[in-house]
């Protein structure tokens, strides 16, 4: 009963992210009607009536990539980075804030007449890049413990697990003192944090991608390897085709391209898992066999 409990909740995690982000597509289709055209990225919805459910959305999609656990520390590590990107996006805005509105966005506009951001938006960002560090040092911290509890006072079960999570958890916590650095003493934190954040997202969706890919090669399930592999050659294609355009929508095309595939990779994995966990498969794949004891 608690295997089958788990696996449904597994199956609802990863059907709920797709759903968040239909949410979010549905917002701006709404928005989209109303304003009779289209913002130059997602990321200028936020000056919008969207800004509520982008914001929840991009928080959503990060506290589920980084809950949901990779068949190997590679693919865990790249969701959790772009888990980790995905709230950043969200709570440091764009400064742009786009032509296309169902209503004015006066009230909205980050910047002061002399092109400095307003003292608001310093301040929206300030409160909500301290709650993100918080809650990622307490997250960290709490997954320790966690482990420790649940594999008497060890990170893990075997050696091998307790490598995979050890690696884990330093990375992670090198990435939080990363950005706190940043976010302290780079001064151009408020401009550029967003935008370096939602490419990092991106690149990161596509190494887990890659990632899986190389695992079910390694499994021998060769169908889905084609399939993976297909969807991070046409990633990276779009990147390098509709990046360079000149052209006014060329991000927002881009970025829903992007976020298509990923959800195309994550409706394939989703079939392809639907009968384990990531985790268990995990699991059964770690174990590491103790010798047995010598005949007296």
């Amino acid at each position: 009963m608690q295997d089958q409990a788990a696996l449904q909740t597994y199956r609802y995690l990863r059907i709920g992210l797709v759903g968040a982000v239909v949410l979010l597509t549905a917002s701006i289709l709404v928005e989209w009607r109303d304003a009779d055209c289209w913002q130059t990225s997602i990321s200028a919805y936020y000056y919008t009536p969207v800004r509520a459910i982008l914001v929840g959305t991009l928080i959503l999609v990060g506290f589920a990539l980084i809950v949901i656990k990779g068949r190997n520390t590679p693919i865990d590590i790249a969701l959790n980075f772009a888990g980790m990107f995905a709230p950043v996006v969200a709570v440091v805005p764009t400064t742009s804030v786009g032509e296309c509105h169902s209503v004015d966005p006066q009230l909205a506009d980050p910047r002061n007449a002399d092109g400095t951001l307003t003292a608001q938006v310093i301040a929206n960002i300030d409160n909500n890049v301290w709650s993100l560090l918080i809650i990622g040092f307490i997250g960290l911290g709490a997954a320790l413990a966690v482990a420790m509890i649940a594999n008497d006072g060890k990170l893990g079960a075997t050696p091998k697990r307790a490598r995979a999570l050890a690696i884990g958890l330093a990375v992670t916590l090198a990435s939080l003192i990363v950005v706190l650095l940043a976010f302290r003493l780079w001064d151009d934190f408020y401009e550029r944090a967003h935008g370096i954040a939602a490419v990092g997202m991106f690149v990161f969706l596509a190494f887990a991608v890659l990632f899986n890919a190389l695992k079910v090669r390694q499994l021998g399930r060769m169908n889905f390897f084609y399939i993976y592999l297909a969807i991070l050659v046409l990633m990276i294609a779009a990147g390098l085709v509709l990046y360079p355009l000149d052209w006014e929508y060329n991000t927002l095309v881009l970025e829903y391209t992007e976020i298509f595939l990923f959800g195309v990779f994550w409706g394939v994995q989703t079939v392809e898992l639907w009968n384990e966990t990531a985790k268990s498969e995990r699991e059964q794949e770690e174990v590491e066999v103790e010798p047995s004891p010598s005949p007296a």
